[in-house]
């Protein structure tokens, strides 16, 4: 008769973790679809507002309206994070050791997202500044952001807020979590 396995309570909650992060990472590509119309709009008609064809926005390949990649990359992530928790919760060895790869390769995805999203003004400004249409150079991409971004509810700021501290701190401590001894031990035995 063999004794049956205790899950340390640092297993449990690491595999938690698991299912805040996924649940963060999902956050924002949720809200663009559920405004993503809108902020389209918005930023359509800031370009009217220049005197431009808001039609140039697409043509150059500025989108504000969430789909393909935007959409399914970060739901297949989600659902991949979580997946791994429901295999911590299951006890399986390999659970643990897939967290030790994917939440830092998470953590740092997370960052790169921020920064790029810190640096989309410039970037944005860059492409049209670059662009052999004078109509599209005239183009001030700082102005058209900021209408996109007024389109969002004004408590998404606050949601990117949480989901960089879920994200950051999940992963982080869920690292730390999976190398204590008890989860160390307990997978030993797995």
């Amino acid at each position: 008769m063999s004794a049956e396995r205790i899950r340390p309570t640092a297993v449990t909650i690491a595999a938690l973790l698991h299912f805040a992060i996924a649940l963060a990472f999902a956050s924002i590509p949720v809200i663009g679809l559920l405004y993503g119309a809108d902020v389209q709009a918005a930023a359509e008609a800031e370009t009217a507002r220049q005197g431009q064809d808001p039609a140039l926005l697409a043509a150059n390949g500025l989108a504000f309206d969430e789909h393909g990649v935007a959409i399914w990359a970060p739901f297949a992530i989600a659902a991949a994070i979580a997946l791994v928790g429901v295999i911590l919760l299951a006890g399986k060895r390999i659970g643990r050791l897939v967290s030790f790869i994917v939440l830092p390769l998470v953590l740092a995805g997370n960052a790169l997202i921020m920064a790029s999203n810190a640096t989309a003004a410039a970037k944005v400004q860059a492409l049209f500044d670059a662009s052999g249409d004078a109509t599209v150079r005239s183009l001030d991409a700082a102005a058209i952001l900021d209408a996109a971004f007024a389109a969002y509810p004004d408590w998404l700021p606050a949601l990117e807020g949480v989901r960089f501290a879920v994200v950051t701190a999940g992963c982080v401590l869920g690292v730390v979590l999976l190398a204590l001894r008890p989860a160390r031990e307990y997978f030993r035995k797995a």
